[in-house]
């Protein structure tokens, strides 16, 4: 699946979104240098929530692996603050604010600190 499958598929899921990145971070990590770069050469040319979900994931996951992060991943973000997962308080979102990874947090998405952290 590529970067753009992978926005195509958990837009389609609407709020079960996670269950296409969960699939999408395990074929990634599972995949050879060339077959990585192949799943992130497509651009995602516009920006939204889920799409800076998206850049966040392939940044974080091309920084894991050693592999040349696409230029596109730059310019994605969420044009809004975006809590990738239920955050209704106060005391919840500034935690999220405070410990998302640095590739999440410049696009204006917030994600607990272990959120590519898969068992």
């Amino acid at each position: 699946m590529t970067a753009s499958e992978c926005l195509a598929a958990a837009t389609a899921a609407g709020a079960d979104y996670q269950l296409t990145i969960n699939a999408f971070v395990d074929e990634f990590r599972g995949a050879t240098t060339a077959q990585r770069v192949a799943m992130v050469a497509t651009p995602i040319i516009e920006c939204g929530q889920l799409e800076g979900l998206i850049a966040g994931v392939v940044s974080a996951l091309c920084r894991e692996t050693g592999t040349p992060a696409p230029t596109w991943v730059d310019a994605i973000g969420s044009p809004a603050p975006f809590f990738a997962f239920p955050a209704r308080s106060f005391e919840l979102r500034l935690r999220l604010m405070y410990e998302s990874p640095p590739p999440f947090r410049v696009r204006r998405v917030f994600v607990p600190e272990n959120y590519l952290s898969r068992a």
